[in-house]
């Protein structure tokens, strides 16, 4: 099958798996409102002075809230995988690991975004926000993919360190700390001290959540949005190459270990 359609092969796979697993979607969405609950409280209270900053840091808290939900990446499926020692089957297996991994996330992603875009429609116009425009919409769904594109192949590529050594949580953590820190996911980059979010701008991380949130939300325009947006292509590009690399590497050393 060639590489594409084996991808997608896999991503319609990942759907159809979460959507065997209905308790737990429900209470996914149950937790990513209490979270948008007090996200939506503590911005109220910060902005009710400005009801344009509020309104756009509203759609700001919604999009980067049904952004958790596409950012939904259980590396630690495969870290269990390569605990067990079923590692060494994936180099008889004709799709690469890589692919066959990030095809079922995609899929898995892609249901839970679906699942709960009814609600956050419903939040939207509940809280009178207007709706945004259909070049805001395409650049917003552009933009989520290529961010998570961005979050899948770094997190994997770290996740591939377990091939060496056992001792690789540290590196994923400080992925998620600094993730917490700079992806603009609690807050944004622009409510950051100047030289912290100029610094976060050109990380990784922004293009995560900020740059498509910031789209949603009206709060990055002009030359500064093409901007942000050629540099998330370049941080996606780059998490592939790593990824690649990351598997060809892990491949070699497995094969001379094997014999």
């Amino acid at each position: 099958m060639p590489p594409m359609g084996a991808f997608t092969a896999f991503v319609a796979q990942g759907f159809r798996q979460q959507a065997a697993y209905k308790v737990e979607g429900w209470l996914g969405i149950a937790s990513s409102l209490i979270w948008f609950v007090l996200f939506a409280g503590i911005w109220t209270a910060l902005l009710r002075d400005d009801p344009v900053a509020l309104e756009r840091q509203m759609r700001y808290v919604i999009a980067a809230r049904f952004l958790s939900e596409l950012g939904f990446l259980p590396t630690w499926e495969i870290a269990e995988k390569f605990r067990m020692g079923d590692v060494g089957l994936e180099l008889i297996k004709p799709v690469p690991l890589p692919v066959r991994v990030l095809g079922d996330f995609l899929g898995r992603s892609l249901f839970r975004t679906l699942r709960s875009l009814p609600v956050y429609i419903v939040i939207w116009f509940a809280f009178g926000l207007t709706a945004p425009g259909a070049t805001a919409l395409i650049l917003f769904l552009g933009s989520a993919l290529t961010g998570w594109v961005i979050a899948a192949s770094f997190q994997l590529s770290l996740t591939l360190i377990a091939l060496w050594t056992v001792q690789f949580n540290e590196a994923e953590n400080i992925w998620h700390l600094a993730s917490a820190l700079f992806s603009g996911e609690f807050i944004p980059l622009y409510y950051l001290p100047a030289w912290a979010g100029a610094l976060a701008a050109y990380l990784p991380f922004a293009g995560t959540y900020f740059v498509p949130s910031a789209i949603l939300a009206g709060t990055l325009t002009g030359p500064e949005l093409w901007q942000a947006l050629g540099l998330q292509v370049i941080w996606a590009l780059a998490g592939c190459g790593l990824l690649a690399a990351m598997w060809l590497a892990g491949q070699r050393k497995l094969t001379m270990q094997g014999g």
